[in-house]
């Protein structure tokens, strides 16, 4: 995870040098829309649309993994409680239980 993190960090970066050394005027056009803006501007506008988009299409698969997770440990916290009887009620005597009975 720390390597992706430094990698998407040196990646802004660059990204920003670049965009800062290109300030030029650019035309976008998409689909009916049209405006114009500097170089800079739009590779920093589209950098953070793909993050934002990269981040949205992870979110499903973010959420299927919390969500089964949980369960996992709810699971297991139950198996733990109902397998486990002897932690909770009385046990049988241990070596140190004997050696402390009264003479």
């Amino acid at each position: 995870m720390r390597f992706g993190l430094i990698f998407s960090l040196l990646l802004a970066i660059v990204a920003v040098i670049f965009a800062l050394q290109n300030p030029q005027p650019m035309d976008v056009n998409l689909l009916f829309f049209q405006t114009e803006g500097s170089t800079a501007l739009v590779l920093i506008l589209t950098f953070g649309f793909g993050v934002v988009v990269g981040l949205l299409s992870s979110l499903p698969g973010r959420i299927r993994a919390r969500r089964e997770l949980k369960a996992l440990k709810k699971q297991r916290s139950s198996s733990e409680t109902s397998s486990s009887p002897s932690s909770s009620g009385p046990t049988a005597s241990s070596p140190s239980d004997q050696s402390e009975s009264p003479a």
